[in-house]
C-alpha cells in the first residue's frame, strides 16, 4: 500500500518510501520499540518484531542516503565500537569474573558514568586502521533523527537540521547538539520531542533539557536544542565541520564514550522496558 505524507527530510508532499532504521547494515533484525511522551511520562507505542522499516522518506532522499554512502560509513562505525566494546567486556571478565554483558551495568564514579577510550578504525580485523567517516557518520545519525519525527517541528522550526543533513560541506546545528553514550538498552526511538523531563542522577537532585532520542545500540544518542543531554555523553556534532568526503584525523578518532550509566532515571527505564518486553515475548 502506498502511503502519502511528508518527507522528514525535504518537507515534500508525496508518496513515502519505506526506509529501514537503523539500516540494514547495521543491525536492523531485532525487535524495536517506539516511545512517545504523553502527560509528562514515555509510553511504549507498539514493538516490532523482527527488524522495523518506516514510511517516512520520500524516494528521492531515500536513495541519496545510499548514494552519499551515509548508512555504510554508520555501519563502520557501529562494528568498529562493537569491537572496542567486545575488548573492554573482555577484560572486564577477565578481572571481575562477571557476565561480559554487565558491562553496561557497571557504575563509574560518584555521580557520573563510567567511560570506555577508544581509537576509531582499530577494531575492524585489519592490521591496519581504517578510514573511518565523521562526516558521512554524523550526517546519518541526523537523518535518523529527523526520519522519526511525528511531527514537523524541528523541519520547520529548526532548518539548520535538514540542512546540515544534505551538505557535503563543514556546517553546523547550532544551537542544537548531537550527543551520545554506549548503551545495550534495545532498539527503540522517541517520535517526538521530550520536554522538561526531570533525569534525577545519585545524589545530584534533578534538572531539566529538552531532546529527542534513538537507542540503536550500542549508540544511545540524543538530538538537544543546547549544549546540555539527558545523561552524561560526548558531543558528536563538531562532526559536521568535516566535508563528506574526509576521514577522521589522528586527533580525533581518538575518542571517549560514557557508558550509560545504569543509575540514571531515564536510562533504568530503558531497560527495565527492555526486560519487560522481552519478557512478553516482544
Amino acid at each position: 500500500m502506498t502511503i502519502f505524507d511528508w518527507c522528514r527530510q525535504c518537507g515534500g508532499h508525496g508518496p513515502m518510501t519505506e526506509e529501514h532504521l537503523p539500516p540494514k547494515v547495521a543491525g536492523n533484525k531485532s525487535p524495536i520499540t517506539v516511545y512517545s511522551e504523553q502527560d509528562g511520562a514515555l509510553t511504549v507505542l507498539r514493538s516490532f518484531e523482527a527488524g522495523h522499516t518506516i514510511p517516512s522518506l520520500c524516494r528521492a532522499d531515500n536513495n541519496k542516503a545510499s548514494h552519499r554512502g551515509l548508512p555504510e560509513a554508520y555501519a563502520l562505525w557501529r562494528d568498529d565500537t562493537i569491537g572496542h566494546l567486545r575488548e573492554a567486556a573482555a577484560a572486564f571478565h577477565q578481572v571481575s569474573g562477571q557476565p561480559h554483558n554487565d558491562l553496561f551495568f557497571i557504575a563509574g564514579r560518584e555521580g557520573g558514568a563510567f567511560t570506555l577510550p577508544m581509537e576509531h578504525g582499530t577494531k575492524l580485523g585489519s592490521e591496519h586502521i581504517t578510514n573511518l567517516n565523521p562526516g558521512k557518520i554524523v550526517r546519518q545519525v541526523l537523518g535518523m533523527m529527523l526520519a522519526v519525527q511525528d511531527t514537523r517541528y524541528l523541519l520547520d522550526t529548526q532548518p539548520q537540521l535538514a540542512a546540515a543533513y544534505h551538505s557535503d560541506e563543514p556546517t553546523s546545528i547550532e544551537p542544537f547538539a548531537l550527543q551520545l553514550a554506549l548503551a545495550n538498552s534495545g532498539l527503540c526511538y522517541f517520535r517526538n520531542g521530550v520536554l522538561s523531563v526531570s533525569v534525577g542522577l545519585t545524589g545530584q537532585g534533578t534538572s531539566s533539557t529538552e531532546f529527542w532520542a534513538v537507542s540503536f545500540p550500542p549508540f544511545l544518542i540524543f538530538l538537544t536544542s543546547g549544549p546540555k543531554a539527558p545523561i552524561e555523553a560526548t558531543r558528536i556534532d563538531h562532526w559536521l565541520e568535516y566535508p563528506v568526503s574526509r576521514a577522521f584525523s589522528k586527533r580525533d578518532r581518538k575518542m571517549r564514550y560514557p557508558i550509560a550509566d545504569p543509575r540514571e532515571l531515564l536510562v533504568a527505564k530503558l531497560y527495565q522496558d527492555q526486560r519487560r518486553l522481552e519478557e512478553m515475548g516482544g
